[in-house]
């Protein structure tokens, strides 16, 4: 109400909005805040057959701006949210808002806006409904509704939550890896391999304060290992040792942190713990398929988390929130590419479809020498929960030329089918658009890279000549002084390619091994050069057909002319006739 006014209450307004929370008029209410109803973030967050065409549209768009960063800027486009608050928030008593009727122009609520892996957020901004305020919510918000989630999933299935198990959720999600990989290097498992018990009993003790002997410790691994296996199974992902699903131990260093744990450092307690969240997941195995959503979000809380942003919108009116963020850029060399030549290319079963290398043994083997040469980019897309799902890819370095991507599991397997429907491609960007829900939830995009055409006609004939020049260096013949210009010309032109710097880090990356082989050649140009001054490979001298030395054979007496030209005689032996 303006300033001035009663509230409901009857108390005075303070020159500001009434903020209206409960039970209320809605007619005359100015704000309708419905952020602390679970029934409007759940429903949002995992909507119902009926209204899953409520996130209508997801459009992410990545550009490459160098060899270590890349920029991803999402915008999602949601439906009008009256028949949902209508519907879903009914006045259940007192105390309970009451959405009936006419809505106020303005609605406070919580809206997902992605699910993202549990990393530090660099660059990370985002935008309301016109350009408004949209407020991202801490990562313990996220926690609590992350478990409510879970919770209304598992009431579905007919396996409740039951209070103990609800806690290990809890940790679960709460846990992150930078606890450990960024406190305790030393601590990491290597690639692929699970953490080690000396490793886990060493960060439960510095992290959680928590002195677990050896034996409870592997008790405790013995108690949770077949329900690890259970959610990795359920998440189908590579495994991940810093997945607080798929090592649970970790997670009981996060006990302690939950205010409605008071026992979160009594090892017995704790066991108790694991003992009911083991029970309760193998309840859910046994419910069968109704229960596979519930192994799955519990296993992707191990690895992820839902970023929830607080905005204010027009409930009768669709909405665009905005927001953007740096990644790492994940650049691979060397490393052929499955499948065939990417979504919508050539020599693939079907649209979109990613076909065999096919072709003869010639095109296969030049198909591996080009990728083992041309680096790859690799970008995660997420086109799950939308209605229709845009991507597309470019870089800021107009140098670089992209190729047709590549769309493969997390497993790296191409994608059998990937139900795009529209396509752009040319040399600086690749954009798709899929409506069908058939779709890959998550997927990876290989990301072929190389330079411009200008760019690699230079550095490619400029190698030639080197390797030309260092071949007739090696080469047992005499080179004339006019030969120096051979040698230097070459020499000249890849010491200005060796010294030019690249526009971006991501083409000096892409140009490296070039600029490798021409170091390497100048190098190699360089100690021949210094070895023929020394005297190698100099042309070899002629000998004597008698095995004397050269110059060793008497010459023919010398003649000495006298004061007048007149011959003298030799001052050699000579025989006088008789």
């Amino acid at each position: 109400m303006p300033g001035g006014a009663s509230g409901a209450g009857g108390r005075p307004g303070l020159g500001r909005p009434w903020r209206w929370r409960r039970r209320d008029d809605a007619a005359h209410a100015s704000v309708l805040d419905l952020t602390d109803v679970d029934e409007v973030t759940m429903t949002l967050l995992a909507p119902p057959p009926r209204y899953q065409g409520l996130r209508r549209r997801v459009v992410d768009q990545f550009t490459l701006v160098s060899a270590n960063r890349c920029r991803l800027a999402r915008s999602v486009n949601w439906g009008p949210l009256d028949e949902v608050l209508t519907e879903v928030v009914p006045a259940t008593g007192a105390g309970r808002v009451d959405t009936s009727g006419r809505l106020p122009a303005e609605v406070s609520v919580l809206v997902p806006v992605s699910t993202l892996s549990k990393r530090a957020l660099v660059a990370f901004d985002l935008v309301g409904p016109g350009g408004t305020d949209a407020h991202l919510m801490p990562y313990g918000t996220s926690v609590a509704v992350q478990g409510n989630l879970v919770a209304r999933l598992a009431d579905a299935a007919g396996v409740p939550l039951e209070m103990p198990a609800r806690r290990v959720v809890d940790a679960i999600s709460r846990f992150r890896p930078g606890r450990l990989s960024g406190n305790y290097p030393g601590l990491l498992p290597p690639a692929g391999r699970p953490v080690r018990p000396d490793a886990l009993a060493a960060y439960l003790a510095l992290e959680a304060d928590l002195d677990v002997p050896r034996p409870r410790l592997a008790r405790w691994g013995e108690l949770v290992a077949d329900t690890e296996r259970v959610l990795a199974t359920a998440l189908a992902e590579p495994f991940d040792a810093l997945s607080s699903a798929e090592t649970l131990l970790l997670a009981v260093g996060e006990l302690w942190r939950d205010p409605d744990v008071p026992d979160g450092l009594d090892p017995d307690a704790i066991e108790g713990y694991l003992g009911a969240f083991v029970t309760w997941v193998d309840a859910l195995v046994l419910a069968g398929p109704p229960a596979e959503p519930v192994l799955t979000t519990v296993a992707e809380y191990g690895r992820r988390w839902e970023a929830l942003a607080a905005i204010t919108v027009d409930p009768y009116r669709p909405f665009l929130i905005k927001s953007s963020e740096e990644l790492r850029t994940v650049l691979v060399r060397g490393r052929a590419v499955p499948g065939g030549p990417g979504p919508g290319g050539p020599g693939q079963g079907g649209p979109g479809q990613g076909g065999g290398a096919g072709g003869s043994g010639v095109a296969r083997w030049s198909a591996r020498w080009r990728a083992a040469l041309r680096p790859a980019a690799l970008i995660d897309v997420e086109s799950a929960g939308t209605g229709s799902y845009h991507v597309s890819i470019g870089t800021d370095d107009t140098s670089i030329e992209l190729d047709t991507p590549v769309m493969v599991d997390q497993f790296g397997d191409p994608v059998g089918h990937t139900y795009i429907e529209d396509l752009q491609r040319n040399r600086e960007v690749f954009a798709f658009y899929t409506t069908d829900a058939r779709r890959p939830p998550r997927s990876r995009l290989v990301v072929r890279l190389s330079v411009s055409a200008d760019v690699s006609r230079v550095t490619a004939a400029v190698g030639l000549l080197m390797l030309l020049t260092v071949v007739v260096s090696v080469l047992p013949i005499d080179l004339a002084p006019d030969a120096v210009a051979v040698i230097t010309l070459p020499s000249s032109f890849a010491a200005t390619l060796l010294l030019t710097r690249e526009r971006s880090s991501l083409a000096a990356w892409v140009l490296g091994p070039a600029k490798t082989a021409l170091l390497m050649l100048l190098v190699a140009l360089a100690v021949l050069a210094g070895a023929r001054a020394a005297g190698w490979r100099a042309p070899a001298e002629t000998g004597s057909p008698s095995g004397v030395r050269a110059g060793a054979l008497t010459a023919p007496a010398e003649v000495s002319a006298g004061p007048l030209g007149a011959p003298l005689a030799s001052s050699g032996p000579r025989m006088e006739s008789g």
